[in-house]
């Protein structure tokens, strides 16, 4: 196997891990539901996210965080998620590349559900004032 080493590397991994997602029992019909129509747009942007975290390349701007705010999404979902992207990572790359997409995804998954659940319990202390 090789490493991640080129944004065709990065495509492949985006496409092979979100054709797992889109089949998956938990997460499918939550990305089903919200992506209907859109997968592509949603690939390019990725391909651009991973670009930048994996391969250090200035290509993607934005929050996503705050996309998923608003997402009826726990800890469940973001395990299961983890496990789909190491499943993935493992089973078509190796080397120091495919290592830092390991941590980054273990690391990225943790912060999203932190943020997501602070930004939950901010909007639930809000409404009670």
């Amino acid at each position: 196997m090789k490493d991640i080493e080129s944004i065709d590397d990065i495509k492949f991994l985006v496409d092979n891990f979100y054709a797992k997602v889109r089949e998956d029992d938990l997460l499918g019909p939550i990305f089903n539901s919200r992506l209907e129509g859109r997968w592509e747009k949603h690939h390019k942007r990725l391909y651009r996210f991973w670009n930048t975290v994996l391969l250090r390349k200035p290509d993607y701007y934005g929050k996503p965080v705050e996309m998923h705010f608003n997402m009826n999404i726990g800890g469940e979902h973001f395990s299961r998620w983890l496990e789909i992207w190491n499943e993935t990572v493992k089973s078509n790359f190796e080397g120091m590349i495919a290592e830092r997409a390991l941590l980054r995804g273990e690391t990225m998954a943790h912060a999203f559900l932190e943020k997501i659940e602070k930004h939950r319990q901010n909007s639930w202390e809000a409404k009670e004032i």
